[in-house]
């Protein structure tokens, strides 16, 4: 938690929330499990590897503690990723509460774009509705800031911030946290939970600083988490495409008849269907870490025309540890940080697949990558620096 950060969509982080669960291939590499846990001093060191916490295991099945800055003893190895360094979904880094971060953002006098829960899921089952609801009361007493909440739990997004039972939650803890610490309710937030709306589906649009977005890193989570967030109360909508996996496709509704085909994600105000309900934002990102895959440039460049086709803001935030090849040249003999990639997301010329396309003649696989690492990599995409935001935010 900082109030600033690296990462190039926004300008501070705030977590009152800690730890998370692997819910799909997105969550694989993910930075959380990298980052040592809060108990350094107390010894409880992390995987150098996986991030796993408390002991290591070695060949006989002893369980032996971490040694210095992280580092297990000889011959010792992690029980949670067996020294590959990637646990697979569903394995868990204890998720938290912290009463003592809820009113960080109150102390923030200069305005800010503050992702909420950079380092965990605010919509985990693990997180209790009454402590996000206080997350959300801070977040309406807070006017001056602009809330980024990101979630992959798309499921109790929708059914929290639909429930009038929540916003009745929302609306208790605004009374309490403005008591506690003598703060001002704002008139428009007083006037909407008063005046009924509260009780109706719009509530939570009644927080105009508040961005709700999902993870999508391929299809299959598009056509998940994307209908969920449009039927989700919202002032602003918008997509992590991070790590961005395959390409995805975010097809204006023809204006008849939803066509699952057609994925309606970005539609204008005179769409039949949705309405004004659309996608306000798309950033963009390759994956970062030892064990990141890259990304094709022509999945970040179809995400980028389907965004100018109809207006909507696109974000590129990196390319991650690969970058292309803008000349395309073949890679060397085993070379282990360069490869190539075709657009359904396969590779070449690499230990696992040493198929060589240059041989056998395939035009489709000639992207070739280079592991240059994040820094080196960059940010501009065929050239070109994309850092747009909802509304013409900076």
């Amino acid at each position: 938690m900082s109030d600033s950060t690296r990462i190039s969509w926004t300008d501070a982080t705030w977590s009152p929330v800690t730890g998370c669960t692997k819910v799909s291939d997105g969550c694989l590499n993910c930075y959380i499990e990298r980052t040592p846990p809060f108990r350094m001093n107390g010894r409880a060191f992390a995987c150098p590897r996986c991030g796993g916490t408390g002991y290591v295991e070695d060949s006989d099945g002893n369980r032996l503690a971490f040694g210095k800055a992280g580092k297990p003893l000889l011959g010792a190895q992690c029980t949670r990723c067996a020294g590959t360094g990637r646990a697979g979904v569903g394995d868990t880094t204890g998720v938290r509460m912290h009463e003592d971060r809820l009113g960080v953002p109150l102390c923030w006098r200069k305005p800010r774009k503050v992702f909420v829960c950079s380092m965990a899921d605010l919509f985990h089952d693990s997180v209790s509705s009454s402590f996000i609801a206080s997350v959300f009361a801070v977040m309406a007493l807070s006017p001056q800031h602009t809330f980024q909440v990101l979630t992959k739990r798309h499921g109790r997004m929708q059914s929290l911030l639909s429930s009038p039972d929540f916003h009745w939650r929302v609306w208790h803890a605004i009374l309490t946290i403005s008591h506690g610490k003598s703060l001002p309710i704002p008139p428009a937030i007083t006037a909407h939970f008063r005046g009924g709306a509260r009780l109706s589906e719009s509530a939570m649009e009644a927080l105009p600083n508040v961005w709700l977005g999902v993870s999508v890193e391929d299809q299959k989570t598009a056509d998940l988490r994307i209908p969920a967030l449009l039927d989700s109360p919202a002032a602003v909508r918008w997509l992590s495409c991070e790590p961005l996996l395959c390409g995805v496709r975010l097809c204006r509704c023809d204006g008849a008849v939803y066509v699952p085909q057609r994925h309606p994600f970005i539609a204008h105000a005179d769409c039949p269907i949705h309405g004004d309900t659309h996608i306000d934002w798309v950033v963009v990102g390759g994956e970062s870490g030892p064990n990141a895959r890259p990304m094709h440039p022509d999945w970040a460049r179809s995400l980028r025309d389907q965004c100018a086709s109809t207006g909507v803001p696109f974000h590129f935030k990196q390319w991650g540890e690969w970058a292309p090849d803008a000349r395309g040249r073949k890679p060397g003999p085993r070379d282990p940080k360069s490869l190539v990639i075709h657009p359904a997301g396969m590779t070449a010329l690499t230990p696992d697949n040493p198929f060589d396309p240059w041989e056998r003649g395939h035009p489709n696989w000639r992207t070739v990558m280079h592991r240059v690492g994040k820094k080196a990599a960059g940010r501009l995409l065929d050239g070109v620096l994309h850092d747009e935001y909802p509304g013409g935010a900076a």
